[in-house]
């Protein structure tokens, strides 16, 4: 395993279960985990100070919750002003999305553009608060090694709209990744 790979940046995995982010400190439900802290993610607050962590990484965890904007708003809350934040969920038609009877949520592009200052969605106001998006990714961040693949990953992020509504029903992503940054 590596060792810390953050660079001195104070880190929080929310839901690491048994592959923690080096470094990082874990938060996860199962005490079977690598999480450094036992704690339920949809019961608030955690036990966390405010504007503590430079980055809060969330994977495979926002479809679990209950709540996911009084999840978000306690993810803002333990994120320093500035601090990045990490989300990666199963995409809405992938196989994965369904696959966990305890899934309760579904993403799409849109879907955290509540949450996003000047984002489409933005002026619902659920929360009191917003995040700048610093990118968006169906899929990881980092390019195809398949030529094709990198193709239509171009293609669909030029498109979002025209993806989620038609293309994805041919050729579903496996999930998508949002990188956030707390504003305050």
């Amino acid at each position: 395993m590596k060792k810390n790979i953050l660079g001195g940046l104070r880190a929080l995995d929310v839901g690491c279960g048994q592959r923690k982010l080096p470094g990082a400190l874990g938060m996860d439900i199962l005490a079977d985990s690598m999480a450094d802290v036992v704690h339920d993610a949809g019961i608030f607050p955690w036990p966390f100070k405010e504007n503590f962590f430079d980055l809060v990484f969330l994977n495979n965890v926002l479809e679990h919750v209950a709540d996911v904007p009084k999840t978000l708003t306690e993810v803002h809350r333990v994120t320093k002003s500035g601090g990045r934040v990490v989300i990666q969920v199963p995409y809405f038609r992938s196989v994965d999305a369904f696959a966990d009877p305890t899934h309760t949520h579904f993403f799409a592009f849109g879907t955290l553009d509540y949450f996003i200052k000047g984002a489409k969605w933005s002026g619902y106001k659920y929360v009191p608060f917003c995040f700048k998006k610093l990118g968006f990714w169906y899929g990881w961040p980092h390019k195809s090694k398949n030529h094709l693949k990198q193709l239509v990953k171009i293609f669909i992020h030029r498109y979002p709209n025209f993806y989620d509504q038609y293309l994805s029903i041919f050729l579903p992503t496996e999930c998508v990744t949002w990188e956030l940054e707390a504003i305050k």
